[in-house]
């Protein structure tokens, strides 16, 4: 029986400074894992999520026959990889193709390419000899990069180079056709600003839906994101937004094959299918 098929990535990547330290983000991957275990309910779905604990808890999980299928990873190449995986080759392309894709994951903008001791630092001047703008600083600097970088150093600076939009892929290298929503969080704009930028970065990854929130909406009590379209904002509360992205997804995504009846709950007890490689 053919029924839809989604895949959601959620958590954070993590890119070694040393080998012994990272750099990454706060985010645990909860949002992802609430919106996979909701669109369950409808479909068979593929979690790529770096927490682990949820890998564990989740594995093999079925709900109305539907499979949850898990893999996990840690840094922005690992999942860059799994990604790839999901849509095949060119000759042997993957199928069936994803009804929806949920790119919930926090991955890092930036890659440490070295670790440098400060050795003197000056305010930068300008061509004419007076002093520029209050935020650029001359560095000298020592590279410092070990396998563990002391601790002794005054003052240390990580060199980050971007990495790549993964988010940006999906249309132009994996050419994936169904329904793409991107997340998008900013700090210290206000709300219509926050839409603005949403609308501009959904436009650029050739996303449908972009989620968007802001740090001050994404804590407290009163949590929200935005459901951003082409011709549509909806604001919901953190609480509803797994259900809320599934009623959209369901309303837009084309429906293939006999749907499944009264849905109930994921049900932890039942095993089958792929394990997590958690």
């Amino acid at each position: 029986m053919d029924h839809l098929r989604f895949l959601v990535t959620a958590g954070s990547t993590h890119e070694p400074i040393d080998a012994v330290r990272d750099w990454g983000n706060i985010f645990t991957g909860q949002t992802g894992c609430d919106i996979a275990l909701e669109l369950l309910k409808h479909g068979a779905v593929k979690l790529v999520t770096s927490n682990r604990n949820h890998a564990a808890e989740h594995a093999n999980m079925l709900c109305n026959g539907h499979a949850l299928s898990i893999e996990t990873f840690h840094r922005h190449h690992e999942l860059r990889a799994i990604l790839a995986d999901q849509f095949g080759s060119e000759t042997e392309p993957a199928t069936p193709p994803f009804a929806a894709i949920f790119m919930t994951a926090a991955i890092s903008d930036y890659a440490p390419a070295g670790v440098f001791r400060v050795v003197e630092e000056q305010a930068a001047q300008s061509a004419s000899g007076a002093a520029a703008t209050p935020r650029r600083r001359r560095w000298l600097v020592e590279d410092v990069q070990k396998d563990k970088i002391s601790s002794k150093h005054e003052r240390i600076a990580v060199l980050g180079v971007p990495t790549d939009k993964l988010i940006d892929l999906f249309r132009p290298v994996w050419k994936h056709q169904g329904l793409l929503f991107k997340f998008k969080l900013e700090a210290g704009v206000s709300e219509e600003e926050l839409i603005k930028i949403a609308q501009a970065s959904r436009r650029q990854s050739q996303a449908d839906y972009v989620v968007a929130n802001t740090l001050e909406m994404a804590r407290g009590n009163d949590r929200a994101a935005y459901i951003i379209s082409e011709h549509n904002v909806e604001r919901v509360r953190r609480d509803d937004l797994p259900r809320a992205l599934v009623d959209v997804t369901l309303r837009a995504a084309p429906q293939s094959g006999p749907q499944p009846g009264p849905q109930s709950g994921p049900q932890p007890g039942q095993k089958s299918g792929p394990k997590s490689n958690a």
